[in-house]
């Protein structure tokens, strides 16, 4: 049997069941399959590397999927390099052969559910504000789509406003309006008894049209319009100019958000998770970091814990569990310090604790399990995961993507 046929049976039967794929890869396959996930995709949550190999001696069919194109070429070399015939229908996403020229898009709604799956029964697995750009990567009845912060996840059509890049580039420059209260709402006319359009919560973003009064004139990335009161709200690139972001500046937005509830996979005033509170806090000071402890924790200045002498307040505390026999550290809680031995944190809602054992609001659970802390503030846009949205690549006037 020749190259070409061989390459065409594999091909057909993928398709029409034919068994071909060996259930164990080849071991020089599995090493460059291993590698380059480790390269690409070491973490699901953010990049994905999956292809599926149907290897008959030295042919192979490559199916699956990847969201990056230097993987594929990747996989490709170092398959032919070993010798494989490859025939490969791995495909690249964003996939345009569905999506056309539409695959960005901004939130409509103030905040929507990311699952695990298209399917209202997957798991929540983050959340999305308001007027924040995505990356579309695949659609079916629902959206694959990346958020800034690199985060994948699926959500319903309804919640996302297609556009292409030109149109996200133009949203982007436009000027806006930002939501600065927890909740608010936005009116039909520029008057509070008038009918609602939809809520708004903190971090939320409206292309501003005019001035009216008390209230500035918005716009939906949909092309909606209202109105929404000036005392909820600021002019973006005010708000920008005057923002503190120093520790104590956070720290007291972290304590705005006192009381609300937990909610996993959460970012926003309607409800956070640990890391979602975190990252609320920190969004409402402009700035992005990753989405979940365990991704966070991976950057700014580790700092050990020790008789706390060492920490400042702001920084991050990092709560979770150490292998015995290896030492390694497993991630599972974050929350801020606030000095004197003293954080706040979301676990059952957002609430205040210490690790003083003669404090009324001792924590002896969490100090038990209390890993290390990182100094993030201070490298916030001196690294490329740590970022204010105007130095962020889905914010950006000129996408850039490839």
């Amino acid at each position: 049997m020749n190259k070409t046929i061989c390459l065409v049976f594999l091909f057909l039967s993928v398709f029409i069941g034919v068994p071909a794929q060996s259930p164990v890869l080849p071991e020089d396959v599995a090493a460059i399959h291993n590698q380059l996930k480790q390269k690409y995709a070491p973490d699901g949550r953010i990049a994905i590397f999956n292809p599926d190999y149907t290897v008959d001696g030295k042919n192979i069919l490559i199916s699956g999927l990847t969201s990056s194109v230097v993987a594929r070429q990747d996989l490709l070399a170092a398959l032919k390099d070993r010798g494989y015939n490859v025939l490969c229908g791995m495909k690249v996403l964003p996939e345009e052969s569905d999506l056309g020229e539409m695959c960005w898009g901004i939130v409509k709604n103030s905040v929507c559910n990311l699952r695990s799956a298209a399917d209202y029964g997957a798991e929540n697995v983050t959340q999305a504000q308001m007027g924040m750009p995505v990356r579309i990567l695949q659609k079916n009845k629902w959206l694959q789509i990346q958020t800034c912060d690199n985060y994948l996840g699926w959500v319903e059509n309804a919640a996302i406003q297609r556009v292409t890049k030109s149109q996200l580039e133009e949203w982007n420059k436009s000027p806006k309006i930002v939501v600065t209260a927890l909740w608010g709402q936005v009116f039909t006319q520029p008057d509070e008894k008038s009918q609602t359009i939809s809520d708004v919560v903190a971090g939320n973003r409206l292309k501003l049209i005019s001035r009216k009064g008390r209230f500035y004139k918005v716009e939906y990335a949909d092309g909606r319009t209202g109105y929404i009161n000036k005392s909820v709200c600021e002019e973006l690139t005010k708000w920008r100019k005057e923002l503190d972001n120093s520790p104590e500046a956070i720290l007291s937005t972290a304590k705005r958000l006192t009381g609300i509830p937990y909610l996993w996979a959460g970012f926003s005033p309607k409800g956070v998770d640990c890391s979602g509170f975190v990252r609320t806090t920190l969004y409402m000071h402009d700035i992005i970091i990753p989405r979940d402890a365990s991704q966070m924790c991976q950057y700014g200045q580790r700092i050990e814990i020790g008789d706390f002498s060492g920490l400042q307040p702001g920084d991050l505390l990092f709560f979770g569990s150490r292998n015995k026999d290896t030492g390694k550290e497993r991630v599972s809680h974050v929350g801020f310090y606030m000095g004197d031995k003293r954080f706040i944190h979301s676990l059952g809602n957002v609430h205040e604790n210490s690790f003083d054992p003669k404090s009324e609001i001792y924590d002896e659970y969490n100090l038990g399990r209390l890993l290390f802390a990182s100094r993030i503030i201070p490298y916030i846009n001196k690294h490329p995961y740590l970022n204010t949205t105007d130095n962020n690549p889905y914010f950006s006037t000129s996408l850039n993507f490839e």
